[in-house]
């Protein structure tokens, strides 16, 4: 069973092709240090979020009086 039809799908990965394609664009002109920053938060981002939302877990997990999700 598919959430997402696969024409979606495909639409979906055209958009991103194109927004990486302007995004390598805009990185060419970038300063090397700001690069990096943008390189980092990208990927570090994304990963503290998952961790807040796995240690929300846990602790509804321990105490699910403490935690609420809406």
């Amino acid at each position: 069973m598919h959430f997402i039809s696969l024409n979606s799908l495909s639409r979906l990965f055209a958009v991103m092709e194109v927004t990486v394609f302007e995004m390598m664009v805009f990185f060419a002109v970038l300063d090397p240090l700001i690069k990096g920053f943008i390189q980092v938060a990208l990927v570090i981002g994304p990963l503290s979020l998952v961790g807040v939302i796995l240690l929300l877990r846990k602790i509804e997990k321990d105490h699910p009086e403490r935690i609420r999700w809406k």
